[in-house]
């Protein structure tokens, strides 16, 4: 597994025993989900990722 950085803003992603751990802290709180497996867990971090503060999709995005 990659070294991911832990910074306030990016969920962090571990192994832990026989499941993988996403912690995500907001506002000085910290939510913890658990994922069967590592794909999962990081395509859950990738749904927590902050979004842009508009709220408008980025104009170069689209759905397939």
């Amino acid at each position: 597994m990659d070294h991911i950085p832990e910074t306030p803003e990016l969920p962090l992603v571990r192994q832990e025993e026989d499941m993988w751990i996403l912690r995500v802290e907001k506002d000085g709180k910290v939510q913890e989900y658990r994922c069967h497996s590592e794909l999962q867990a990081r395509a859950l971090a990738i749904l927590l990722l902050p979004s842009s503060s508009d709220g408008t999709p980025d104009a170069g995005s689209a759905l397939s």
